[in-house]
């Protein structure tokens, strides 16, 4: 799968769109979490950013944690895309909120082969569409 198929595949599209606005406190802004800045939800500056990124700079790929939900978290597009989502506060942030065996597992799971063909996708897909559905029954949906 390439970097453009895996960020226009639906399962990528409900689950950016979970992540930010489950991370709202009022269905309409975010803060992005490596730099306090609030953001519109609907906006191109709202990124979902990972720490364990999920296509690196070499050939490798990390499927395995990239719907991981403590490793994607809100971000702005300055931090996301220009600082290369801050992976040092990223980091900082994970073993702050969830422990250090969390970000521990995260880092053996991103050595873990993961190919995601239809089907696993569609079975994302689904997972987060529920979610993000849940969510849009208690705050609203900004993406209307």
């Amino acid at each position: 799968m390439k970097v453009k198929e895996f960020y226009k595949s639906t399962a990528w599209l409900y689950f950016s769109k979970w992540v930010l606005l489950s991370n709202s406190q009022d269905g309409q802004h975010v803060r992005c979490k490596t730099c306090d800045r609030i953001m519109d939800l609907n906006s191109k500056t709202s990124c979902a950013g990972h720490w364990i990124k999920v296509f690196d700079s070499g050939s490798n790929t990390h499927f395995s944690t990239a719907f991981e939900e403590h490793n994607c978290w809100p971000q702005c597009y300055h931090c996301n895309k220009i600082l290369n989502g801050r992976p040092d506060k990223m980091e900082f942030l994970i073993r702050n909120e969830f422990g250090d065996a969390e970000a521990d597992r995260l880092i053996t799971l991103k050595k873990q082969s993961l190919k995601l063909d239809k089907f696993s996708l569609d079975l994302i897909k689904d997972k987060y569409k529920t979610k993000f559905i849940d969510q849009v029954g208690i705050k609203g949906n900004p993406w209307k």
